[in-house]
């Protein structure tokens, strides 16, 4: 790691304000040790807790009602399901996504959080030889997939991602995409103290959401793989799944706690901290292909300011003229539209600007690749996607395949030596210390932590072993 880098994600330490995105580098940065982590994550969460109104936050008051408080939850989450499906069958239109280019947009905006799925519950595999958090190890060690990568929830979320051809668009994200996923990633790394705030926040977000349930059915109607969204509805269940467990770690950890208000309190903080940052609701509600488009222009912009002809002008100045700075661009497609270049609302084969990206002969074939073509395509047609009789166009993807084929050539001395080592030794317990920071929230998606989470839930889980 060069020496620049590793002193500015040390600087993160010091500083009092910083970004959400460089504290996410900074969790996730396998250079910098546990320690350090813990005392930047015991001061960022402890900041958060202060800064935040926990007083109405929804929670049983009779905490022997919790289980039925949940189940209650999740029954009415799936009647408004029922309710929605209700509605499609009697011929309304989907309710999240109108178009392929607004699922996009979803799932590039709530990457930054999945990619940071069960990053919360690291801190309990270090107690993996005390029995009362072997339930909430056992729902960290799932969210891992068990050491399987087509189980493993980064896994798939990044699978997804690059075959949907999505992985450039994550990294122009605004700052208040990282303020949750800093969250989970900080309590990955808190100290014991803040053991309760983990289990209330763990209780919160194995809670069913009707969202869930929505988005699942609408990405599977466009035609876009649900895998990921789907595992959630299935392993978050209340009969014997996360959520099960979860209420499970609960119960087991109240009753060792003296004081017990102290730790309800805890709780409901921990609880609390879920709704913080953006949620999948608010993106929801905020799905704005305008400023995606703009975003895929101006990008666009950087490379082609000094190629366009200069016998192309409009409103008196040259297309070069128009791309050259990023506040030019906005302007240019306002009077690509005004010019009839660009015809919003309407089949984008009735577009000039569509055909010259879009067709073999146009002059800009090429320059947009197909899931940039999807979302233009998607944002000129609008409306027009949801009215009767329209054939919308699905751009053909190129479908990468890289999970069936992945195969590395290099050898992977860092797994080799892991496996050596856990061959070589006889104690259980030096096993478990030396498989552990492979299984954190930087590494257990690789090939050595996919490896190590195998060895781990053998350890640990057998049972779970035939699951695999």
């Amino acid at each position: 790691m060069p020496v620049a880098v590793k002193k500015h994600s040390l600087e993160l330490l010091d500083k009092n304000q910083q970004s959400y995105c460089d504290l996410v580098s900074f969790f996730q940065n396998p250079d910098i040790s546990i320690h350090v982590k813990e005392k930047k994550a015991s001061s960022f969460l402890r900041h958060e807790i202060q800064i935040m109104n926990s007083d109405t936050v929804e929670f049983p008051s009779n905490i022997t009602k919790i289980q039925d408080w949940i189940k209650n939850n999740n029954k009415m989450q799936c009647l408004e399901y029922q309710s929605y499906l209700e509605r499609r069958k009697n011929g309304a239109g989907r309710e999240y996504f109108k178009n392929i280019g607004q699922a996009f947009e979803f799932l590039v905006k709530v990457a930054p959080v999945k990619k940071a799925d069960g990053s919360w519950l690291y801190s309990m595999v270090h107690y993996w030889n005390d029995p009362v958090f072997r339930d909430l190890i056992q729902i960290y060690v799932e969210e891992l997939g068990l050491g399987i990568a087509k189980a493993n929830h980064v896994c798939v979320f990044d699978d997804l991602i690059l075959d949907l051809g999505l992985e450039h668009f994550v990294l122009d994200l605004e700052d208040e995409y990282y303020h949750q996923p800093a969250i989970q990633l900080a309590l990955a790394y808190a100290p014991p103290e803040f053991i309760p705030e983990i289990i209330g926040f763990n209780l919160a977000y194995e809670q069913l959401p009707l969202h869930l349930l929505i988005t699942n059915y609408e990405l599977n109607e466009l035609g876009i793989d649900s895998h990921y969204f789907n595992l959630h509805i299935t392993i978050d269940n209340m009969d014997n799944g996360h959520s099960h467990l979860s209420v499970k770690a609960f119960e087991k950890i109240y009753s060792k706690f003296r004081d017990k208000n102290s730790f309800i309190d805890k709780i409901k903080i921990g609880f609390a901290l879920n709704d913080k940052g953006l949620s999948s609701r608010q993106i929801l509600k905020n799905l704005n292909l305008d400023a995606l488009v703009l975003k895929i222009l101006k990008r666009k912009a950087i490379l082609g300011n000094l190629i366009h002809s200069h016998k192309c002008i409009l409103n008196d100045k040259a297309v070069n003229e128009w791309l050259s700075t990023p506040e030019s661009v906005e302007e240019f497609v306002e009077i690509l539209i005004d010019k009839k270049w660009i015809n919003l609302n309407q089949d984008p084969e009735q577009s000039r600007f569509w055909k010259l990206i879009s067709h073999a002969e146009g002059k800009m074939y090429g320059v947009f690749n197909s899931t940039e073509k999807q979302i233009i395509y998607d944002w000129i047609a609008g409306d027009l996607i949801q009215r009767a009789g329209f054939k919308r166009q699905k751009i053909a993807l190129v479908n990468k395949n890289h999970q069936d084929f992945a195969f590395s050539f290099l050898l992977n001395e860092e797994l080799e030596q892991i496996q050596h080592q856990i061959a070589e030794t006889g104690n259980l317990a030096l096993k478990m210390n030396k498989l552990l920071p492979y299984l954190a929230p930087h590494s257990h998606h690789s090939e050595t932590g996919l490896w190590c989470t195998q060895r781990f839930v053998d350890f640990l889980f057998p049972f779970l072993s035939d699951k695999k």
